[in-house]
């Protein structure tokens, strides 16, 4: 699901005008200048009936938006939501904007100069067997 996603948002021309190829799984590469996005699933829930799994999943994603300006950081998760929320294809059934914030680039106690913005979305997609 991770790569799929990744993909749909490569396939945005005006957000990869201004990140180009950098969304990454989980973390960025130590070359990365900003802009640039992360994605990391947070948790999954499998859905089950009493004839077992029913092979739908729905997965809680974040994806953090990190650039050297506050401006630059919205306006990339503003393209994000633009693409994904209540996006459906064959892949996905559907994608849901569940939350976002504005949070520091660093862990508490450091210092930064970078913007993070923080998306969470819903993501219901078949399971692949």
């Amino acid at each position: 699901m991770e790569e799929a996603l990744i993909a749909l948002l490569l396939s945005h021309a005006p957000l990869t005008a201004l990140l180009g190829q950098k969304i990454r799984p989980g973390r960025a590469d130590q070359a990365d200048v900003p802009p640039f996005a992360v994605v990391q699933v947070i948790d999954s829930n499998r859905s089950y009936t009493l004839a077992g799994a029913s092979g739908v999943v729905a997965a809680r994603v974040q994806i953090d938006v990190y650039a050297d300006t506050y401006s630059a950081a919205k306006q990339a998760a503003r393209l994000i939501e633009a693409r994904l929320s209540g996006h459906r294809d064959q892949f996905f059934q559907a994608i849901f904007l569940t939350d976002q914030r504005d949070l520091p680039a660093a862990d508490a106690g450091a210092v930064t100069t970078k913007f993070r913005t923080s998306i969470d979305i819903t993501v219901h997609y078949g399971e692949q067997q």
